[in-house]
């Protein structure tokens, strides 16, 4: 085993310094967090940037009038993934709709991610770690620029580091504390579910992972499975009453299906393809909301089984894609050179960090946290890459990513082989 002593004395003095401030340090983390994306948040006031923006305040504004989850406050629909309208949905009533308090979901969401990220971290290896960890987060920009936006992907984030902090902590506890945790991590996987339905998989992931972390966890894992399936089924029950239909989350992957697969797609072009030969099918055929969906499905299933070479060709050009650094959110002229430069810096060497610490599992053995984490990621590129990609899609794996090249940063500065 490699000597602490054997590490340069700053490193050495760095590390026990972290180690006896972890908790204060990622408070502060905290309160920066607030600083820096509640100040943005006011910058940007009460405009929306991008048409998601408005739809999603839309959505709220029906729930919060009691005329149900409608666009337009007459036809139901179920075409958006409703876990983030319901999260704004109290923000908007008690505001009159007031676009800036509804920021503030971002923000808090944000600095939550933060905390979250401390505990999930301090699992990861050490208190340090977490303290690392937290203070990246709140300074990672792309963080502060979605958080501020009416974007669903930093709730998400934070939801997922809950379910994991809380599904950890329910393998480690007993009595009434393992209730409240279990309790927790399956509503917030639940949540999650309906905020960012391609985190479905990760969710029931979090409870296999509570089973093989401890055999006595058999219970915990189930009962946060449950939960976790009990909060879409809920939204399942919804929808065959409303729509006539089972639809598991939301009656948009179709589409997204689509784009990321026919004969116009490229890597890069995210919802800017052009399917109108679809839709006026769809429109010519008189098909509603759930028709819509399953002939865009479809449609897209068949590209790519009469296109198996040009799908597989599109699939890894999406999926590197997938780690692209440009600021393109979903309408030009936001961002530019400078801001693609500052995600390019601040991505990068924490992707490389964590690259590393998969790299040194001979070395240093990954715990299982670490392998959870790393599982997620890995399986969420893949998923995503099914569809199509664009760089707020990948913000939640941004945190994840930031716990491992956190981990290994701080096992290079105590010098340990030890897990």
């Amino acid at each position: 085993m490699t000597s602490l002593t054997a590490r340069p004395p700053v490193l050495v003095r760095s590390y026990a310094w972290l180690d006896a401030h972890a908790r204060q340090v990622a408070l502060a983390a905290v309160a920066l967090s607030l600083l820096l994306a509640g100040g943005y948040a006011l910058v940007l006031g009460d405009t929306l940037r991008y048409l998601d923006e408005r739809v999603y305040v839309q959505l709220a504004g029906s729930l919060a009038s009691g005329a149900g989850y409608s666009a337009d406050g007459v036809q139901a629909t179920a075409y958006r993934p409703p876990g983030y309208p319901f999260l704004l949905t109290p923000v908007h009533g008690l505001t009159g709709g007031d676009v800036l308090a509804m920021r503030f979901v971002g923000v808090l969401a944000l600095a939550g991610c933060v905390w979250f990220g401390y505990r999930v971290g301090r699992r990861v290896f050490a208190a340090p770690a977490g303290a690392l960890a937290a203070v990246v987060l709140a300074c990672y920009p792309l963080l502060t620029y979605t958080a501020t936006a009416l974007y669903p992907q930093v709730p998400g984030l934070f939801l997922l580091l809950v379910t994991i902090d809380c599904g950890m902590s329910a393998v480690e506890t007993r009595g009434g504390r393992r209730v409240a945790d279990v309790v927790i991590a399956g509503l917030a996987g639940g949540l999650l579910v309906l905020t960012v339905p391609n985190f479905a998989l990760s969710v029931v992931l979090v409870p296999v992972w509570m089973a093989w972390k401890r055999r006595g966890a058999w219970g915990a894992a189930a009962a946060v499975l449950a939960l976790a399936v009990a909060v879409p089924g809920a939204w399942c029950v919804r929808n065959a009453l409303a729509l006539h239909a089972f639809v598991p989350v939301s009656t948009n992957d179709g589409i997204n299906l689509l784009l990321g697969n026919s004969e116009h797609t490229t890597a890069g072009s995210g919802t800017e393809v052009d399917i109108s030969r679809y839709e006026q099918h769809a429109k010519d055929h008189h098909l509603d909301e759930v028709g819509i969906n399953r002939y865009f499905s479809d449609s897209a299933v068949d590209w790519i089984t009469e296109h198996p070479g040009d799908a597989a060709v599109l699939y890894g050009e999406k999926l590197a894609n997938t780690f692209s650094f440009s600021s393109d959110m979903a309408t030009s002229g936001q961002g530019g050179r400078t801001a693609d430069l500052v995600l390019a810096l601040t991505y990068y060497p924490v992707l490389l960090l964590a690259v590393l610490r998969v790299g040194l599992a001979r070395r240093w053995p990954l715990s299982r946290t670490e392998t959870l984490l790393a599982v997620l990621v890995v399986l969420n590129f893949l998923l995503q890459a099914v569809f199509f990609t664009r760089l707020r899609f990948r913000v939640p794996l941004d945190g994840l990513t930031v716990l491992l090249a956190a981990s290994v940063v701080v096992r290079f500065a105590r010098g340990s082989r030890g897990a």
